[in-house]
């Protein structure tokens, strides 16, 4: 409200945050969060921290803009799904222009190859606004490998739900699946995994209450105050919030951190070959992610080199379109030494488990 009176604490741009009891914009401004899903409520999330004064978003997010977000994000425009531009540099250049001391990387990739271990493990809180239980499952899993703070939110036509999972100790969403629901690949979910033939309907007015709620739980955790609940489910219907408690499951995988890993002077710009020069030849690294050796197509001849696992398109052959049934590998030793880790699906700050030959493991985390 506008009194015609001038008012000392309006002079900065975060003075009316520091009237609030227990906030700290100097630990905002300090602080890191990883965004993962920049779609609807991954643009209001972002756009909701940037305004509160985080000092670095990592947006991470494989897709470009489509005609579908425009209903539902403040950050994209018209001309971005006329020219294809990929969501998380859409998003980044507008959060500029609304918040320029905030430092914005876009990662457009999925999270396995976007953010790297050793990332989600520095950063202040990790956000999840994604929309399938594969990728919310594969989140969640690499968050309690290094004990990450996540909150992961989702939206229903008029509500949603909001999980944090701040201990590997606590339940989680995984343990509010069956095994079996926990195996399933990628089934489209809107809060409850209660779809299951694609997307619920969405709006604006859902994205913005869950993100609000989402944004609340993150900036209390980078303050050091989480909240006491752990699930939240709001109807905006019946005008309803509440927590919801949830068991830990015993056979749920998501409770086993790897501890502290060793610092490795390699990073994802590197190739194979610098990586497998500081490492014992009887240590084996291995890579998140699937690639295809270097090889040639069985049916027209046609030469192929390593590359990631993008899906169905990666198995097939690009000159004759037939089926490739040479095996993917996880071994790093068996890509091409001159390959840069980083387009075998290494992700920056990755840290690589490492097999020794009694069987056990070492993890090694990339420096960059």
């Amino acid at each position: 409200m506008t009194t015609g009176v001038e008012d000392p604490a309006s002079y900065g741009r975060y003075a009316r945050h520091e009237l609030i009891p227990g906030w700290r914009q100097d630990r905002l401004a300090d602080a890191t969060a990883v965004v993962a899903g920049v779609g609807a409520l991954g643009n209001e999330v972002a756009k909701n921290l940037a305004l509160a004064g985080i000092g670095r978003l990592v947006l991470c997010d494989p897709d470009t803009v489509r005609t579908s977000n425009l209903s539902r994000t403040v950050l994209f425009r018209p001309a971005d799904v006329d020219c294809g531009v990929p969501k998380v540099t859409a998003a980044a250049a507008a959060l500029r222009e609304l918040a320029p001391d905030v430092v914005v990387e876009p990662r457009q990739n999925r999270l396995g190859s976007g953010v790297g271990l050793g990332a989600l493990r520095d950063a202040a809180v990790v956000i999840g606004c994604l929309d399938s239980r594969r990728a919310r499952l594969e989140l969640l899993g690499r968050c309690a490998l290094v004990e990450a703070s996540l909150v992961d939110g989702g939206t229903t036509p008029w509500g949603g739900e909001v999980r944090l999972r701040l201990s590997v100790d606590e339940p989680c969403y995984g343990c509010s699946l069956t095994a079996h629901e926990r195996s399933v690949t990628d089934v489209p979910w809107s809060c409850g995994d209660t779809a299951d033939a694609g997307p619920l309907g969405a709006s604006v007015a859902a994205t913005a209450l869950i993100a609000a709620w989402v944004t609340l739980a993150a900036i209390r955790i980078v303050l050091g105050e989480p909240p006491e609940y752990r699930l939240v489910r709001i109807d905006g219907l019946l005008g309803l919030a509440g927590p919801v408690a949830v068991r830990r499951d015993p056979a749920c995988p998501h409770h086993r951190p790897i501890g502290t890993p060793e610092p490795l002077a390699v990073g994802s710009d590197d190739t194979v070959a610098e990586l497998l020069a500081r490492l014992p030849a009887a240590m084996e690294p291995l890579a998140w992610n699937d690639f295809r050796p270097a090889g040639s197509c069985p049916h027209c001849g046609a030469s192929y080199s390593h590359a990631p696992d993008a899906g169905a398109a990666s198995r097939l052959c690009g000159t004759c379109r037939r089926r490739l049934r040479s095996p993917f590998s996880r071994r790093l030793r068996d890509a091409d030494p001159e390959l840069v880790l980083r387009d075998l699906g290494v992700a920056p700050g990755e840290i690589l488990p490492a097999l020794l030959p009694e069987g056990k493991f070492r993890w090694l985390r990339l420096d960059h």
